[in-house]
């Protein structure tokens, strides 16, 4: 009788950067901060089987409004952690200027 071994199994499994909803959104709200430097974030992920990515909205938020609203959309594929059509850093934050103008904040 043959026997299959399967002691390393866990090795054979794909490794993902953001296999949970807020896996997904920790990577994309450091990126924000860390690159954009705003009052933005994501409050939310919904993964997408057949692309393998999250869409995650991008709220423009400050404590003491709450969200303002959405300024933008991103896609973040679940193994590689790569952005994938995320807008520039530079429109972000055109945006998030041009919104929070409409609210009457200035920085």
């Amino acid at each position: 009788m043959s026997v299959i071994s399967i002691a390393n199994e866990s090795s054979h499994r794909p490794q993902l950067l953001a296999a949970t909803e807020e896996e997904a959104m920790t990577l994309v709200n450091h990126w924000l901060h860390r690159e954009v430097g705003m009052a933005l974030n994501a409050e939310s992920a919904v993964f997408n089987p057949d692309t393998f990515c999250w869409h995650l909205p991008i709220h423009l938020a400050y404590g003491a409004t709450g969200s303002l609203g959405i300024i933008a959309d991103v896609y973040l594929h679940a193994a590689s952690g790569k952005l994938l059509g995320a807008p520039s850093v530079a429109e972000l934050r055109r945006r998030a200027e041009a919104l929070a103008a409409a609210h009457g904040i200035t920085e």
